[in-house]
């Protein structure tokens, strides 16, 4: 088979870096789940050395997946629009098609969900302590870097547009009336 070079020439790097940081995100997004479940257990029964090191690698790991992002994206924008974006279309994938939908993700941001309220319901009990508390705002920090940050990736790459999801959807919305 020929190689992305021959076929793609000026964008196997993008090719590369699209697909090696997607593919590291994706190992730290199933790291950073097992983890939740362990802080989980840590926070029920009010372990809360353990938790504040998992909270921290945590933490560590969102500033991981960030960079991950900035690996993935370095490229020109014609790149990803020339030939990226096309990737994630039909024929290639179904319509609508967003990283939302990665099961991964969406436990991940379920657990984080729940961790919000658990440490909510001990903070307003009075059983969290402040170093917990500490902690637990670094990996909000790193979370709210990391969205920001891919909203930078989305702009550089489709100025002022939507996501394909977005796209889809309003295109549904329009085949609907």
């Amino acid at each position: 088979m020929p190689r992305a070079s021959t076929l793609f020439p000026g964008h196997a790097d993008a090719i590369r870096r699209w697909k090696l940081g997607h593919q590291v995100f994706h190992l730290k997004l199933i790291v950073m789940n097992s983890t939740l479940v362990e802080l989980h257990a840590a926070c029920g029964s009010a372990h809360w050395e353990d938790a504040e090191r998992l909270l921290h690698r945590l933490t560590c790991l969102y500033d991981a997946a960030t960079a991950s992002m900035k690996y993935a994206a370095d490229f020109p924008p014609h790149a990803y629009r020339d030939l990226i974006r096309p990737s994630m279309d039909e024929p290639f994938l179904s319509p609508g098609f967003s990283g939302t939908l990665n099961h991964d993700h969406g436990l991940m941001l379920d657990h984080l969900r729940e961790l919000r309220t658990r440490l909510r319901q001990h903070r307003d009990a009075g059983t969290l302590p402040r170093s917990t508390t500490r902690a637990a705002k670094a990996l909000w920090s790193a979370q709210a870097r990391n969205r920001r940050h891919h909203l930078l990736v989305c702009e550089r790459f489709v100025p002022g547009g939507e996501s394909q999801l977005r796209e889809f959807l309003g295109r549904q919305d329009t085949a609907d009336h």
